[in-house]
């Protein structure tokens, strides 16, 4: 089964792109899921865009989240990179979800999809995400994953996503408001049976968060199959607002700086 490759009219075309979004065509026809025009637009506004003239501009609806917009190339990959830009606004308030790499069966691309709460098995989903700490408008940048050996809730059949665990390392630090953010993320799996998967994310450059030792899959049924800009936050309730995003990348592997 082969992967396929989509870019943008505009977007890079290294050898190792596996997907690209800059949103210079005008449109969001590159995602395959969630695009909602009620909530995402793209807006044509050179002085505004981090490159070119377009970018994505999200709402979040007052008590409601910004939706997402997932791409997926099956049937996967043992290890990806993406880089985007997001922005802030002046008036940001709370908490987001950023980005995500999804992991389902080769022989199902929604199988990881759905699953908040659910525990993993090692065969049947994980995700691999970046938010941003409940704590602070907006807080540090954490891991947000789910893996088979993640702690449980108390009534030990409930998961939710974890910010890590012994082996991860933050260099916190909050992305300030009103200018564009380069935002990567990098996950490596592991070989079933081990416990040798690893993610790495880097905020403008430095590295912010590191992640060693992790299982996600006890079998290569499991590969990383879906990116999603994912716009969910945890305050309901909270007042209207929006996000930028602008230049999206994924490849198999982090350029050279």
């Amino acid at each position: 089964m082969l992967s396929f490759v989509l870019l943008s009219c505009d977007a890079p075309r290294g050898a190792d792109t596996v997907f690209a979004d800059d949103f210079e065509s005008g449109t969001l026809s590159a995602w395959q899921d969630g695009v909602d025009a009620s909530r995402q637009q793209v807006v044509t506004d050179a002085n505004g865009a981090q490159s070119g003239s377009h970018y994505l501009e999200v709402t979040y609806p007052a008590g409601s989240d910004g939706g997402w917009l997932t791409r997926f190339f099956l049937p996967g990959y043992d290890s990806l990179y993406v880089s985007y830009y997001v922005r802030f606004p002046t008036n940001w308030q709370g908490s987001t979800k950023l980005i995500a790499f999804y992991g389902s069966r080769t022989d199902n691309q929604w199988s990881a999809f759905g699953q908040a709460g659910k525990c993993p098995t090692g065969t049947d989903f994980f995700a691999a995400m970046l938010v941003t700490d409940l704590v602070g408008d907006p807080g540090p940048t954490r891991f947000y994953t789910y893996y088979p050996a993640m702690a449980r809730q108390p009534d030990g059949v409930t998961c939710y996503g974890t910010f890590g665990d012994a082996t991860t390392s933050y260099a916190p630090a909050a992305m300030s408001l009103g200018g564009w953010h380069h935002v990567e993320f990098w996950v490596k799996l592991n070989t079933p049976g081990q416990s040798n998967a690893s993610q790495t994310f880097w905020v403008d450059g430095v590295r912010r968060g590191s992640w060693s030792g992790l299982r996600f899959r006890n079998s290569n049924v499991l590969r990383l199959n879906g990116v999603q800009l994912t716009f969910s936050r945890g305050t309901a309730g909270s007042a209207a607002q929006e996000l930028s995003v602008d230049h999206v990348v994924v490849s198999t592997t982090r350029p050279s700086p």
